[in-house]
């Protein structure tokens, strides 16, 4: 069969629409662990002391609070990354404020602990304490969304990657279906997902050329 602009688009949207459908077929095993693919790398990115302030803010059940709120919104990550900015905020005592503001690295070890203790007091805050805090806050913000972009970093992947896979398996058995080449329906598979996201703008940019180039 030879092939033409319409068959080529043809050909273009149909994979696009493997590519979806692989998507959608993934986002369902989100109850998997594929869920809360990355979820490591927010502890990881946080250290040992921040992790402790979420523990102190939340209980020794901490980590499975967050996984559940991670694995409900690991895309726009919006309730987890409050869930964390208040934890660490919370969990900052006089205990580990030392410890916490040697690891930021932003903040006097000494005046940090001197505005958690104000805070622990209910005391009103000097200048100097509400800046040992905001240096504190700005510092485990940024922590925070370092933490968050590496999470979703690898959660995108291993969606992706289970997408693709999805994919070829679906070519593979549209192949055996229809009696094609089986290098076929794994071609199909492979280009299914990158194509997935932009396959109506590159049919609809064939469309355009072939229409340019016949008015010329």
């Amino acid at each position: 069969m030879s092939m033409t602009i319409n068959t080529l688009s043809s050909a273009i949207a149909a994979a696009g629409a493997l590519g979806t459908a692989s998507f959608g077929i993934v986002e369902g095993l989100k109850w998997t662990a594929l869920g809360t693919a990355g979820f490591g790398s927010i502890g990881a990115y946080l250290g040992h002391d921040l992790v402790g302030c979420l523990r102190g803010a939340y209980g020794p059940e901490f980590e499975r609070l967050l996984r559940a709120q991670y694995r409900q919104d690991s895309r726009s990550q919006t309730l987890i990354a409050k869930s964390l900015r208040q934890g660490v905020r919370i969990g900052l005592t006089t205990a580990n404020a030392e410890n916490v503001a040697r690891f930021l690295g932003t903040v006097a070890p000494a005046a940090l602990k001197q505005a958690a203790a104000a805070v622990e007091a209910s005391t009103p805050l000097t200048d100097a304490e509400r800046g040992a805090i905001g240096r504190f806050e700005l510092a485990a913000d940024a922590r925070i969304a370092s933490a968050l972009s590496r999470a979703q970093d690898v959660y995108l992947g291993w969606v992706r990657g289970s997408a693709s896979l999805c994919a070829i398996v679906l070519g593979i058995a549209a192949a055996l279906i229809l009696g094609s080449d089986l290098v076929d329906g794994v071609i199909v598979g492979i280009v299914a997902v990158p194509l997935a996201p932009i396959a109506n703008d590159v049919v609809a940019a064939l469309q355009a050329a072939t229409r340019a180039m016949r008015g010329s």
